[in-house]
């Protein structure tokens, strides 16, 4: 699935942690993994620290969210790794922050590992909760976390949470064109984007379930799928918290330009209150 991996790091010893996923990843996927340093040369410890991961090292300057984003694109990498730290608390709000930065504007898939706090574990992902509401993206990035799935030789469990609309929803509904989607038969609805990770009932909610039990089979993974009543970042969140997930996969669409204040945006609220790693597949 990945070629080449880019993680970013400055050296310190949660960005070390980072480094170590990133190298775990890059030896189970057979992928060429790169260090990026972006500041003054650091000289020994940057080239000690790429060959203890088998890794190339490379250092740029300029602004680090920029520099990390301009040159995964350089080196033809198609996934970028970076730590948390920042993610969380009120730094979210800092625009220097750089994390969050990337998360925003990376045209290449994103794995953001939890490194303010240490875990246990080699650094390899067992359990994989993969988010979707049945849209044409977020099937695909169920198809694109289930393709990693089954190269990491894992089962992931699927899970839309689906919230019905409100009775004041539900009348601007009626007096939309988008009601007509809402009642149209399976094979011709999208959910409307305006009601992306809004799932009308659980009937729907398990039409959503099938097709994406499909798509992974047809990666050559079989997938444990649940729908949930919630809204759904929470849902996904709670998920991961109490049954232990390493990883939480989610497709990008609307992590770009200013619906990313929103704060009903899933893969925005996701990436800041993951109690977990995140991957955010690029579907946009």
């Amino acid at each position: 699935m990945y070629k080449k991996i880019v993680v970013g790091t400055d050296l310190s010893k949660t960005a070390q942690i980072a480094v170590e996923h990133a190298a775990v990843m890059a030896k189970a996927l057979g992928a060429e993994l790169v260090l990026v340093h972006v500041g003054s040369e650091p000289g020994a410890p940057l080239k000690e620290l790429a060959d203890s991961v088998g890794a190339e090292a490379v250092c740029v300057s300029g602004n680090p969210a920029e520099a990390l984003v301009s040159e995964t694109e350089r080196l033809g990498g198609d996934l970028l790794v970076v730590g948390s730290v920042g993610m969380s608390g009120a730094k979210r709000f800092m625009l220097g922050n750089v994390p969050n930065k990337v998360s925003h504007h990376s045209s290449k898939d994103l794995l953001i590992v939890k490194t303010d706090r240490r875990r246990g574990g080699s650094g390899s992902y067992k359990k994989i909760l993969v988010g979707t509401d049945g849209s044409a993206t977020a099937m695909r990035a169920v198809q694109m976390a289930s393709q990693l799935s089954k190269q990491l030789g894992v089962r992931p469990t699927v899970v839309t949470a689906y919230e019905p609309p409100t009775e004041q929803e539900l009348n601007a509904l009626r007096k939309s064109d988008v009601y007509s989607q809402w009642n149209a038969s399976k094979s011709q609805r999208e959910t409307p984007s305006e009601f992306q990770w809004r799932i009308a009932d659980a009937s729907q909610a398990q039409d959503v379930l099938e097709r994406a039990e499909h798509c992974a089979a047809e990666s050559g993974v079989d997938a444990d799928v649940r729908a949930i009543e919630g809204p759904p970042a929470e849902t996904l969140l709670g998920v991961a918290q109490d049954e232990d997930f390493d990883l939480i996969a989610v497709g990008s669409v609307g992590m770009a330009g200013p619906k990313r204040f929103m704060l009903g945006n899933v893969p925005h609220r996701l990436s800041h209150h993951t109690p977990t790693d995140i991957l955010i597949l690029h579907t946009a």
